[in-house]
């Protein structure tokens, strides 16, 4: 792989002798080509091989000199994800994106989140990265380097990623709707043949029960496995790995394949398998269901916990004035007032007065708790 260069945004350099550091403390690095800070711009450059070393361990560095490197942090949806492996394989994505520090994605949540040198890459390039390992980024509006990362912004993206979360579920749900209603006959095909109940008769309406069985189970392999041949697709041409589509497809591909070759006569069969075939598609997808519509209810829960955050915080300074300022604003040791009815901001104690708090948020407890001077309170 070919060497990178990185432009860097530093923080905390207040004199040449700092950039000196800096060039110092990366230098010292292997793989580094060479590396120029700039005192006058806040600014530094630097040429590495990623093969050798990280830009995680470049920041590192400058922030062992004691120094800092402006960057950002995004959260972003990513639907597709079936098992483990799908967010280890964005995880890769990413992190071999230019640009990207480091990157974690969660199957769990469908969620990654990624810190990145705002100055290299944009959130466009990291959608593109994840579309490039075969998967859907939920994307928030123009993603740039600049892109707006207010309140606001942050509320709207939480709520693009709860809308893809509910479609998903409506989704799975309608796929296993249908394939629920074309099974159920092969259901009872099945059924009948294992305990020879004499139900169903050789032809159903003239048409033999194979080519019956036959009509009932491809529209199945067709909708409900477009999914998964579509993923096992992208996990094995693209990416060089299998995961769990891989599986599924494989298995269902073969009940359904030989059974379209004994009923053509291609093949010395006894029995032919579509029930099998429909079936593990459309147990699958009913367990996708279920589990999107698990992560679509934990969202719900935890976006009400989140809301349930104070936003602002009054302030008491030394001299007996109150400001009102963000909460990411507050820090240790400062004097907070909570008026009657207000939210405790942030963890605390209580030194003077006394109220009842609601700590549902912490312990579930509807009832408020009294709470008074030398008492801990939970923001």
């Amino acid at each position: 792989m070919s060497n990178r260069t990185t432009r860097l945004e530093l923080t905390g350099m207040s004199c040449a002798n700092c950039a000196g550091t800096i060039e110092e403390s990366v230098g010292e690095l292997d793989g580094i080509t060479s590396v120029d800070a700039n005192y006058a711009t806040d600014e530094g450059s630097v040429e590495y091989d990623p093969d050798v070393v990280s830009l995680a361990d470049i920041v590192t560095a400058v922030q062992d000199a004691g120094y800092g490197v402006a960057t950002e942090t995004v959260t972003i949806g990513i639907t597709d994800m079936s098992c483990a492996n799908c967010a280890e394989t964005n995880e890769e994505a990413l992190e071999g994106t230019a640009g990207v520090i480091e990157a974690s994605v969660n199957y769990a949540t469908d969620e990654g989140q990624v810190t990145y040198n705002p100055a290299d890459v944009s959130r466009s390039d990291l959608y593109d990265a994840i579309e490039s390992a075969g998967y859907t980024p939920v994307r928030e509006g123009s993603g740039g380097a600049n892109a707006d990362d207010s309140d606001g912004g942050e509320q709207s993206g939480a709520d693009r990623r709860a809308a893809a979360r509910n479609e998903e579920t409506r989704r799975q749900l309608r796929l296993t709707l249908f394939g629920a209603v074309l099974s159920a006959p092969l259901l009872l095909f099945m059924a009948d043949h294992l305990f020879s109940l004499g139900l169903v008769r050789e032809t159903v309406l003239g048409v033999p029960q194979g080519w019956v069985a036959f009509a009932l189970a491809t529209p199945v392999q067709i909708l409900l496995g477009k999914h998964f041949y579509e993923n096992s697709y992208k996990a094995l041409v693209n990416n060089g790995r299998a995961n769990m589509d891989v599986l599924i497809a494989l298995g269902s591909s073969t009940a359904y394949i030989y059974s379209v070759a004994a009923l053509a006569g291609l093949i010395a069969s006894t029995g032919l398998y579509f029930d099998t075939a429909a079936l593990i598609l459309v147990f699958i997808t009913l367990g996708n269901y279920l589990e999107a519509r698990s992560k679509s209810q934990a969202g719900a829960a935890i976006q009400q916990l989140l809301e349930m955050e104070a936003d602002t915080a009054t302030v008491v300074h030394e001299d007996g004035s109150e400001a009102e300022i963000p909460i990411d604003e507050v820090g240790v040791g400062d004097r907070l007032k909570v008026r009657p009815g207000e939210k405790v901001p942030t963890d605390g104690v209580v030194v003077d007065g006394d109220s009842a708090v609601d700590e549902s948020m912490v312990t579930g407890e509807s009832v408020p708790v009294e709470k008074g001077e030398g008492d801990e309170v939970i923001g």
